[in-house]
């Protein structure tokens, strides 16, 4: 159910709590390895600063203008990624290790070979690769989309509970990333065309993922399995057609993160288990980062009334 507060700087969503609580803690790791980032630290502390006032800016805005509004309850489209982007080399920092051999062991002594029958399903004909490529950027577009239906077709509080597990759901997998940094199986780009293979459409998604993820140490848990897994849950609690076409979207997007060598099996089973914990976990917490019931708890240990 959809929180605010209402004062004269507009009305604080949950979401915008949970955001800045991020921000807050990302902004603490640089101040503590300020001197193992070096020069990352000052446009690391320069894009925080700057999303801050981002979603304070339409926090203020949101009530005067509706597309100010509209900006504002989209706001984690631009503040997912960018904050994404800044976790390699505070991760590098923080923890140094991979855990990619163990990962790969695992995946060898648990599902046997699992992972190399996925990959090498059909012998990886040109056409499957490039569907699976467009699958995997499904990730950037399956929140997004489900959310406009939310937002245009049901309840308020019901888009709401969406941006919010969401949200929870990616903050979670960084959380993931920084314990057990893991490069995936991943196969250098140059050598991409040659193993990975498929046609012109794989060649462009894979030169879009280079550039945009420059986060590389983001295998485990799967990001994309806990997300696709969340949509999927909203989308059948919206409508059965929605939910059938959720449902398509999930499978491929799972389908890829293996068959694209990007994960290992381990990485979807556990982006499985964020994905449940974090939708029994959203309604829970949502109410702790309610803007009145933060403030009311601090001016009560403050002594302000």
């Amino acid at each position: 159910m959809k929180t605010e507060f209402t004062n004269s700087n507009g009305p604080i969503t949950t979401v915008d709590a949970l955001n800045l609580t991020a921000i807050l803690l990302l902004t603490v790791l640089v101040a503590f390895f300020r001197r193992q980032l070096g020069g990352d630290t000052l446009w690391l502390l320069g894009v925080l600063a700057s999303l801050s006032l981002f979603i304070l800016s339409t926090v203020f805005l949101s009530e005067r203008r509706p597309v100010c509004r509209l900006v504002h309850d989209f706001s984690p489209v631009l503040i997912i990624p960018v904050l994404f982007n800044t976790l390699g080399p505070i991760i590098d920092c923080a923890s140094p290790n991979r855990w990619d051999p163990w990962f790969a062991q695992m995946d060898t002594r648990v599902f046997g070979g699992l992972a190399e029958m996925w990959r090498d399903v059909l012998g990886r004909p040109q056409w499957l690769t490039d569907l699976s490529y467009l699958a995997y950027v499904g990730y950037y577009v399956a929140p997004v989309a489900l959310g406009a239906v939310l937002y245009l077709k049901r309840p308020k509080h019901e888009f709401q509970q969406l941006v919010f597990t969401v949200v929870l759901t990616f903050y979670a997998s960084y959380v993931g990333y920084f314990i057990f940094p893991t490069l995936g199986p991943r196969v250098p780009f140059d050598s991409e065309a040659l193993i990975v293979g498929g046609g012109a459409i794989s060649h462009t998604v894979r030169l879009f993922i280079d550039y945009a993820e420059r986060t590389r140490t983001d295998a485990f848990p799967s990001g994309h399995t806990a997300v696709a897994l969340a949509c999927f849950y909203f989308a059948w609690r919206a409508s059965p057609t929605v939910g059938a076409i959720f449902t398509a979207l999930a499978a491929g997007i799972i389908f890829s993160t293996v068959y694209l060598h990007y994960h290992y099996v381990v990485d979807v089973i556990a982006g499985a288990g964020l994905a449940a914990g974090c939708i029994w976990l959203g309604p829970r917490l949502e109410p702790a980062l309610e803007p009145r019931e933060i403030v009311q708890w601090f001016g009560a240990r403050l002594g302000l009334w």
